[in-house]
Formats: C-alpha cells, structure tokens, sequence
C-alpha cells in the first residue's frame, strides 16, 4: 500500500536512505577486513555520520600499530 500524504512519504525515503548507508557502511567495512586478510594488511577505517556524529571504526591489524586511534577519536568527537 502505497503512502497517502508528504509526511510519510517523506518517512519512507529517510528510512530508505538510513538503509542504504547502513548497508553500504557494512559493505565498506567488509571490503576492508578482507583486503586486510587477503593483502597481509594492517588496516584502519573511520567513519563519521556528519548529521548525527556517531563515529565507527574498524581496526584491522595484529600489530596494534592503529591502537591508539578510539582514544584518540573519543577524545575529538565525543560520543553524543
């Protein structure tokens, strides 16, 4: 059944469009945990959400050569 007025309309387009950056921050970070296990890599990924300031970060690498980035970020973009 299709939405009747703007407002939900609306509604649905940003839910849409959270799913789709929700799937594509997924793939992202599927992409670089096998390009670190694949390439023998050490690989750090950090993604900020401008509109709300979550911050999500990947840390691939055995080293701890990218340990120190969380406390570091927290530290720039605390948690809302």
């Amino acid at each position: 059944m299709a939405p009747t007025n703007s407002s939900q309309r609306s509604s649905s387009k940003r839910r849409l469009m959270r799913q789709k950056q929700c799937r594509r921050k997924s793939n992202l970070m599927k992409k670089a945990c096998e390009y670190s296990r694949m390439c023998e890599a050490d690989v750090c990924l950090g993604i900020r959400l401008r509109e709300t300031g979550q911050v999500f970060i990947l840390s691939a690498d055995a080293s701890g050569f990218w340990g120190f980035l969380g406390s570091q970020l927290n530290s720039y973009y605390p948690a809302p």
